[in-house]
């Protein structure tokens, strides 16, 4: 099997697979592949928002110490292969082309009615334990409680980062319900570290949760930091007596960077004792995962693109644009109807002068004139004409943003943008 008919394979699969309500289903299959991950210690990182920005983080500080450091996350971007990552370097096409092989006929015996992002755990799982990964960064993707990355057992940190609305169909319609399926990766005496700037309900939830299971609770001391700079330029901060910066912009990835640097630590406690403040440093400040307040271009017009997509991104992308001095604010914008976009875009909307709206870039896409409708200048447009579009909205002098869906970053990338 080749990389075409490996994606070919794996593209056969439905994104979320006859629904579940325990992990015996993708159990089967890791018996039948001998179950890879129980060689690998992880990281577990559950969350609504944040979970790439953290996961990226805390990955570069692992190799940066010397660790040989797996990373597993979602959505891609520009590549299927982007979610596979060993010390920052995808998983080539080779290696996943002959683990397909491999995979295929137990697959096909075991479990036809699978998810595609199961088949991609498993994968992932396998070409960990191969490469003999000292640790594994493990990004959940739905939920946490019955996500099939849940399978681990003994992970060396339970990271949840910030929770908000998402998914509320799967998940539940309340933060509390979403919240209960995010401590579901929470296990026994494991140490669990809680992102800063959670709501109280939540708070209470992973605190009790902690207690339950007997588990280390750890969160950010935000007494203890301050911050330096929070701008389009970068981000600036002392925290607990000692600097960091990240590269990846807006107030919110200063509460990643903690939540990042206290997960460090933890695990430093836990049996990985090479990571040092130099090493935490290096994955903070470095650390860059497209699509997240990424600049594409720096005038002519100012041009970002951010995966933001439901109501607790699109918050923190506003309290960022508000920070750009730049004019007329611009925003490219497609949306899900699985998400909240009415609150979504009811936060962003009031910051933007002129929206250029998309439908048609992925399967259920909110239809482009509803979108429209909630700016204050809204029009229709397609992918190949919507950035030439905005562009000329936006003038030498503005911004456009980019912003709804990583599958409209992904769409539009294709179009121009890279």
């Amino acid at each position: 099997m080749n990389i075409y008919e490996a994606m070919n394979y794996i593209n056969s699969f439905s994104k979320l697979g006859k629904p579940v309500n325990n992990l015996l289903r993708f159990a089967r299959i890791m018996r039948a592949l001998g179950d890879p991950q129980r060689e690998l210690e992880f990281i577990h990182v559950a969350g609504t928002n944040g979970k790439g920005s953290v996961t990226r983080m805390v990955a570069g500080a692992l190799t940066a110490a010397g660790y040989r450091t797996g990373e597993f996350t979602s959505p891609y971007i520009k590549v299927y292969n982007d979610r596979i990552r060993i010390d920052g370097v995808n998983i080539p096409d080779n290696d996943l082309a002959d683990i397909v092989t491999w995979l295929k006929p137990i697959i096909d015996d075991l479990c036809t009615d699978c998810s595609q992002f199961e088949i991609t755990t498993a994968i992932a799982f396998i070409y960990f334990a191969h490469r003999k990964c000292d640790i594994v960064v493990l990004e959940a993707g739905l939920g946490g409680l019955l996500d099939c990355t849940n399978i681990i057992e003994h992970p060396r940190a339970s990271v949840i980062t910030s929770i908000s609305l998402d998914h509320t169909a799967i998940l539940g319609d309340t933060i509390e319900k979403i919240a209960r399926q995010k401590a579901g990766i929470i296990k026994q005496e494991c140490p669990v570290v809680l992102s800063p700037s959670q709501k109280r309900e939540v708070h209470a939830l992973m605190y009790r949760t902690a207690i339950q299971f007997n588990c280390r609770f750890v969160t950010p001391n935000t007494d203890k930091l301050k911050i330096e700079k929070c701008d389009y330029t970068g981000n600036k901060f002392m925290y607990k007596g000692f600097p960091y910066k990240t590269s990846m912009l807006g107030r919110h990835q200063i509460d990643n960077a903690l939540t990042a640097i206290e997960t460090l630590y933890t695990v430093k406690r836990n049996g990985f004792n090479k990571v040092s403040y130099v090493n935490i440093y290096k994955g903070v400040s470095e650390a860059a995962v497209p699509s997240r307040c990424q600049i594409i271009r720096e005038d002519k017009p100012f041009v970002m693109i951010d995966g933001a997509h439901n109501p607790g991104g699109m918050r923190a992308l506003a309290d960022f644009i508000r920070t750009v001095p730049k004019a007329p604010k611009i925003m490219i914008c497609g949306m899900m109807e699985d998400k909240d976009w009415q609150t979504a875009i009811g936060y962003i909307s009031r910051y933007i002068d002129a929206a250029v709206c998309l439908d048609g870039f992925a399967p259920r896409t909110v239809f482009a004139p509803k979108l429209a409708e909630m700016f204050i200048q809204g029009e229709v447009s397609n992918l190949r004409d919507a950035i030439p579009r905005a562009a000329v909205l936006a003038g030498k002098d503005g911004m456009v943003v980019i912003a709804g869906s990583l599958y409209l970053a992904s769409a539009l990338q294709k179009h121009g943008y890279e």
